[in-house]
């Protein structure tokens, strides 16, 4: 178990919303030796716990140390939208500000009468009352929560969508979208749970050979003078953006953003410009895009109004890829704005629109598995493989996609510096990986 000490605090917290009461317990040597982290030990713990329809929030051995890009916190629940066990990567700063809570894995059960928070700090679990965000826009809500948390670096919140259960939702973290498209939000509304705090006090001892080894890494990532950085832009590109949208949102403010020790931007702040027609004046605004399939989506049916929509799918906690396909087309920016609103109330149809995948049936399964909102950058089993690895590990599944040179020993050896080791880490994740691909195959 030494391979693990200095990337874990070994503590599970078990949540029931139903007695609003916290524990929290060792997590098991035994458990993370043969699981590694992250997604597979999320799974053992569904098991664990399914006849209470838990959501677990689980992060991974890298999560928050020295590694590139160690953002990742991974939600695994039975996703009310595609109907199996799901993983939602959740990333800017939720799995170290976990982690650096004090708590390695979360275990929530039960449903709550009334609204609720939970709030992570030095090892211990609060829940809370959460009555008076109820119904608040999202950005409004999270504001509130930081003057009263003003330690809090990270929140994962629905919002009033949810509120109205309203089935397309997305869970936001903190003043950014999600890549939920598999119903996180909607299970976390159906538990009565408005959002979770996370407030990292703390931090790791980490060994003083993973800085020098993410420096190497890091030095090699940029050889290919053909890679773009470019934040959101990037992975635009490598989606595919048609000529004339790209031309119609250059025109705004972009500034990159990157999450927890991120060397390759994929994210942006963008500010700007547009006529308001519900006050009829000019106006200018800030988003922050985290979505790069909810932006896609948006900015297909509406072209230059995608901003200003984008950010009221945002402000009332809605899924953009979801809402852009149920938007009519050719409507002015204030029905469009108007029907979101509408949606935002009274949308329940389960279900959404299966459309075939590019690469597959197993692809499009696979792609629904882990979240619905990764974008499919590369051939479906090395995406696969690329995903799974970092949902392990704790590193941004879209940074391993956008540089596959990266290899599972690369990332392994910030856990292990013998051949031995190394072998056995190798040969545990090869392991899960064939699990994983069995449990894909039979659903």
């Amino acid at each position: 178990m030494k391979l693990f000490d200095n990337f874990y605090n070994m503590k599970i917290g078990i949540v029931d919303l139903s007695e609003s009461s916290s524990e929290v317990i060792p997590l098991d040597n035994q458990l993370v030796a043969e699981k590694i982290g992250g997604a597979a030990v999320n799974v053992e713990l569904f098991k664990q716990y399914e006849d209470d329809n838990p959501l677990i929030l689980g992060a991974g051995p890298l999560t928050g140390s020295f590694a590139p890009a160690s953002c990742l916190s991974v939600a695994t629940f039975l996703s009310p939208r595609f109907g199996n066990l799901c993983h939602v990567p959740l990333m800017l700063r939720t799995g170290p500000e976990m982690k650096f809570s004090g708590i390695d894995f979360l275990v929530i059960k039960g449903s709550a009468s009334s609204p609720k928070l939970l709030h992570l700090e030095k090892g211990t679990i609060q829940v809370l009352s959460a009555e008076h965000l109820a119904g608040l826009a999202v950005p409004g809500a999270v504001q509130i929560l930081k003057k009263e948390n003003n330690q809090s670096r990270s929140t994962i919140l629905t919002g009033p969508a949810a509120d109205h259960d309203v089935f397309y939702t997305s869970v936001s973290t903190g003043m950014s979208s999600s890549l939920d498209k598999a119903g996180l939000a909607f299970l976390m509304a159906s538990k009565n749970l408005k959002g979770i705090i996370l407030n990292g006090t703390g931090g790791l001892p980490f060994a003083e050979d993973n800085l020098n080894h993410k420096k190497t890494m890091e030095s090699n990532l940029f050889i290919d003078k053909g890679h773009k950085n470019e934040g959101f832009f990037s992975m635009l590109d490598k989606i595919g953006i048609e000529k004339n949208l790209k031309r119609i949102i250059k025109k705004a403010k972009w500034r990159n953003m990157a999450c927890y020790h991120c060397p390759s931007p994929c994210m942006s702040s963008v500010e700007f410009t547009w006529n308001d027609p519900r006050k009829n004046s000019r106006a200018k605004d800030n988003i922050f895009l985290s979505d790069h399939l909810g932006f896609l989506a948006m900015a297909k049916k509406s072209g230059g109004d995608v901003f200003p929509l984008l950010q009221s799918c945002f402000r009332f906690g809605l899924d953009p890829v979801a809402i852009a396909e149920k938007l009519p087309g050719n409507e002015s920016l204030l029905k469009s704005l108007n029907a979101i609103e509408e949606m935002s109330v009274t949308l329940e149809e389960p279900g959404i629109k299966s459309e075939p995948h590019p690469l597959g049936e197993i692809s499009r399964q696979m792609h629904n598995i882990f979240g619905g909102g990764i974008p499919p950058i590369l051939p479906g089993e090395l995406w696969g493989k690329r995903v799974y690895l970092s949902m392990i590990l704790g590193v941004c599944p879209i940074f391993l996609l956008l540089f596959p040179q990266i290899s599972e020993i690369d990332l392994l050896k910030f856990l292990a510096n013998n051949e031995s080791d190394l072998k056995s880490l190798k040969e545990k994740f090869d392991l899960s990986l064939k699990i994983n691909e069995l449990i894909l195959i039979r659903s």
